[in-house]
């Protein structure tokens, strides 16, 4: 079950990359056949055990994207 959020630009599609460095993860995911990328806290990705090849939400709000995995 996904939790509901007010952000209606829901992108799903699959981890290709993670890059650690630092505080900072950089995360990019295949969603119809294009890249898109976020940059979020080494934390958050740990905290959600984000793992190449998983299916996950890009979450756009006009400045930014955030990660949403599906219960």
């Amino acid at each position: 079950m996904l939790r509901r959020v007010s952000g209606r630009n829901q992108l799903t599609g699959r981890i290709t990359d993670i890059k650690m460095s630092g505080l900072l993860a950089q995360v990019t995911m295949s969603v119809g056949g294009q890249r898109i990328t976020s940059i979020i806290t080494a934390d958050a990705a740990r905290e959600l055990r984000l793992k190449t090849g998983q299916i996950a939400i890009a979450l756009v709000k006009s400045t930014e994207v955030m990660i949403v995995l599906p219960d």
